[in-house]
Parts: C-alpha cells; structure tokens; sequence
C-alpha cells in the first residue's frame, strides 16, 4: 500500500523526526525513509518527544499580514499548551519519585546491624512492593503508556525461574518502565533490578534510588564491569533475594539525524560483515564481553524481550480484535537508517498515546556459559537476528505473528492512585506531626518547590535539547547532564569509545608529542 503523508502549508511531505507525520491507511506499512528527500527542520514534536519552541513550528514571516500572524498565533497555542502539560506532568512524577526515594533513605539504617546489607536487600524489596504502584501512576494510570504481550504465557513463566533475566533491544529510553510493570503484574509480583550505564546513578532523585536499590551500573570497561557484575550478583544469592535484571545487550541508542550516532550504527554494521553475517536493520549488534557474568544470575531464567513502540498520531492506537494487530498511531520503532524514526523518552510518555508491543521467548542457558565466550557472542548474534526479522515482521502487518492473542499488563488504576495519594498524605502528616509545620506552611512550601521544579526542568530540557538535538530523558534531567557529559567526555559517553574524529586528534597529539 502507498503510504500518504501529510503536507504542511503546500510543503514537500514531511514524516517528521518523532514519526508524527499522518499515518497510512496501515500505520505500519511506511516504507523506508533511507531514499527519501531531505526532511523539513524539526519541529517542536520532534524526536524523542518535544524538539524546540513551540513557536518554531510555525516560524511567522516579516511581510506577512496582521491577519495571517493571527491565524499564526492561534495555531501556536495548543503546541505552548501541550509542552507545557508535559512539563507539568513531569514535574509531578519527579515529585513522587522524591517521596519514594525519601522513604527510601530510613531502610539504610539496617546496614549498622550484623548482616544488615541481606536484610536490607529483603527490606527493599518490601518496600518497593509497598510504593512502586506510586511511580507507576502517572506514565501508566495518568499518561495512558500501554504494555501489550503476545506471549503471556512465557511471561507468566518468570516467577516460576526465581531469579532471571530479560534481555530487550534498545529502541526506547522508557524500556526500564515497561520492566517495572512487567515484574508488578506478575503472581507473585517479582523484584526488578537494571543493568545499566553509570551515569543513570548521577540523574536527580530516581538514579539516586535506584543506585540504593542494588542495580548494577557499568563504566563499560570490561576489567572494571567484570568484578562489578559478580559482586553484585553474588550479594544478592548470599540474601536470598530473587529479581529479574532487565537489561539491553546493544547498550546504547543512536538518534536519527546525529553524525557520531550514525557513524557507530555503520561500525556494527561493519562488524556483522566482518562476522559474515546480514547488517541488521533495526538493531545495533549485542555488545557480549559481559553478558557471560550477567548469565549466572541463573542460567536457567534467561528471556529475550523484543518491543515495538507504536505512538498517537492523528488517530489513537488500536488493537484489532480479530488479528491482534496494531492499527492506527505512528510506528516509532523504524530501521535505523530512517530519519522518521522515534526515540521514544518520558516526554513522549507524558504526552499521551504510547503503546509498547512485546514479544518473549527463552534463550536456552546452556549456550550462555561464562566458559565459552564465542558461544555467548554467537547465541546473542543470532537472537539480534530473529528480534530484527520480528520487528520488521511487526512494522509489515502490525503483530509479531499471524496468532492473533494479544494481552494488554493489567492497569492496577485503583492500586496506583491510592498509593500516591497515601505517600503523600502520610509525608504531609510527618511534616506537620513532627516537624511541626501547620498545614498552610506544608501547602505553601510544597507549592513553591513544585513551582521552582517545574521552571528549572522546563528551562533547562528546553535548551539541553536544542543544543544536544535530542531529548534524552530516560530520566528527568538527563537531556542536561547528558549535553554537559558529551562536551566533557566527547564519544565515550554514548558508545563506550572515542568516535573516529576525536581518534584522529589522539593519533595527531600522540605524533606531536614524539
């Protein structure tokens, strides 16, 4: 089918960086960008959620006539009113997750008794149970973000593992949510932990929590990494505490329009030729030196997860009830050569309309043995090689499979809101009970924080992501500290290395200094 797109004041069709151009009639039958013609400037939808000011998207022309700059105006306010919710929601998420991480810092205490890093690990685990349902209210409760498993079955196999871990490509900056309600959803509700880079500890408020919940952070050395991983894991045997650790082998994701991204995407593709096998299309190659030690976590209990992220557009997204396929919305999980594909970050959850698609299946342990590199290497090549033929199967016909079974994770509405509301009630009355503040002082404080929260986030993503080209937030404040880190480090933030340019300058400082 010929995908029609929208056109925009009589300009050559546009798709959009975010993927937010018109669907066709089969929002996933778009075909390739890679051949396309040059795509207009970003726009304020832009990818990765909010791109720019929303007075861009509608740039107003010196000779034009009161009347039209009017009209212009008119259409600039609902995008003004959109980033603003967005910024909103953000705002009160980020606030919750202060209060899941404040009475978080109580439970430290157990680490001054005998023993006490088990019993904290277990204790942790209690009290994640107890107030996760509050994070998870505003992107899924509030935002509308929906899970949906083609294989429930496997799903439901999990807890069955104890401990397990769930290997996902790398197509969004949400994945870790998708986890957290993966783990919430299943009887008995499991613990989930993160592999992920070493930065995530810096981000405000939630990387903070998650560094003292026990998830494992990389500097993507493997002589560091290495001990890192085993130590952790093994502390977690020593407590009996069982989790899954959700983690993305590609360990780093690539923006569509960015030179050093598109760079690394041509070095994996150069490694499949070298490896004499197909470039993938969807995918950058696993990355497999420590995937060895993230194995014996249970060598038994290891899942491949495979999404396809699909976001509103003009038409919300639907599930045909006969096929199971996806219809309506735009699909942001596109080849990594086309310029229309998304980056999916808490913005564009917070926007509204996000739907993820998921597809599980068990690896076999056995060819994931800490004794045998190549067979780690080869194992994860070949799963890379089946999630980029679902992915391209999905992006065809809008499912993974002709099965038409489709399971949307249960929304726990009731569950999350209440928690919420009993956190915050419950900080309200420590505030006014024991510090001794009256409800007017609680009130005007709280105000006045979430106020200068709001301006700080929205002043200083605005501007990180004009200048860095992309909204990173996997976390709140991520798109800043990211800008800052890359002006620091140059390529080792992103992908583990120097890209070929800043290579050349520390060939060249090497020579002059001989």
């Amino acid at each position: 089918m010929t995908p029609t797109l929208r056109r925009r004041n009589g300009a050559a069709p546009h798709p959009g960086s975010n993927g937010r151009g018109s669907p066709a009639d089969s929002m996933l039958s778009r075909s390739s960008s890679s051949n396309s013609e040059a795509l207009e400037p970003r726009d304020w939808l832009g990818r990765g959620g909010l791109m720019g000011n929303p007075w861009d998207a509608f740039p107003a022309d010196v000779n034009e006539q009161e009347k039209v700059h009017r009209k212009r105006m008119r259409n600039r306010a609902p995008a003004l009113f959109l980033r603003l919710k967005v910024y909103f929601l953000a705002s009160v998420w980020l606030s919750v997750a202060f209060l899941y991480f404040l009475w978080q810092l109580p439970l430290l205490f157990l680490h001054l008794i005998p023993d006490g890093g088990a019993l904290y690990k277990r204790a942790c685990t209690h009290y994640d149970r107890l107030v996760q349902p509050a994070i998870l209210a505003v992107p899924f409760s509030w935002c509308g973000f929906r899970v949906w498993c083609c294989t429930p079955a496997e799903l439901r196999r999990v807890p069955e593992c104890g401990s397990s871990v769930f290997m996902t490509n790398h197509g969004s900056r949400v994945d870790w949510l998708v986890g957290l309600l993966m783990g919430s959803t299943l009887e008995p509700q499991v613990r989930v932990g993160f592999c992920a880079e070493f930065t995530t500890m810096l981000m405000p408020i939630f990387g903070w929590s998650r560094g003292l919940f026990g998830d494992i952070f990389l500097r993507r050395t493997f002589h560091r990494d290495g001990p890192r991983i085993l130590d952790n894991i093994r502390s977690f045997k020593e407590a009996k505490v069982d989790r899954v650790i959700f983690l993305a082998p590609e360990g780093a994701i690539v923006d569509p329009g960015v030179e050093k991204d598109a760079e690394y995407v041509q070095q994996c593709s150069k490694f499949m030729l070298d490896h004499d096998l197909r470039p993938l299309k969807y995918l950058l190659t696993p990355r497999y030196k420590g995937m060895q030690l993230v194995t014996t976590h249970n060598p038994e209990g290891i899942f491949s997860v495979t999404m396809a992220f699909v976001c509103r557009d003009k038409d919300s997204v639907q599930v045909d009830d006969v096929t199971g396929a996806a219809r309506g919305g735009c699909l942001c999980s596109r080849p990594l050569d086309d310029p229309a594909r998304v980056i999916p970050d808490l913005h564009t959850i917070f926007r509204g309309g996000l739907h993820v698609f998921t597809h599980i299946v068990k690896v076999p342990g056995e060819k994931m043995s800490n004794d045998d590199p190549k067979g780690v290497r080869d194992t994860l090549l070949d799963d890379y090689a089946r999630k980029d033929a679902l992915l391209q199967t999905f992006r065809e016909t809008g499912a993974y499979s002709s099965d038409p079974e489709q399971y949307m994770l249960p929304i726990r509405h009731v569950r999350m809101n209440a928690t919420l509301v009993l956190i915050a009630a419950w900080t309200c009355w420590v505030a006014k009970f024991v510090l001794g503040w009256s409800l007017r002082v609680v009130m005007r404080r709280v105000g006045i924080s979430f106020v200068v929260l709001f301006l700080m986030h929205a002043f200083t993503h605005l501007h990180a992501e004009r200048i860095s080209g992309a909204s990173r937030e996997s976390l709140l404040f991520e798109t800043v500290l990211k800008m800052l880190m890359q002006r620091w480090m140059g390529g080792k933030l992103d992908h583990g290395g120097a890209s070929s340019q800043e290579k050349a300058r520390q060939q060249k400082s090497r020579l002059a200094t001989l």
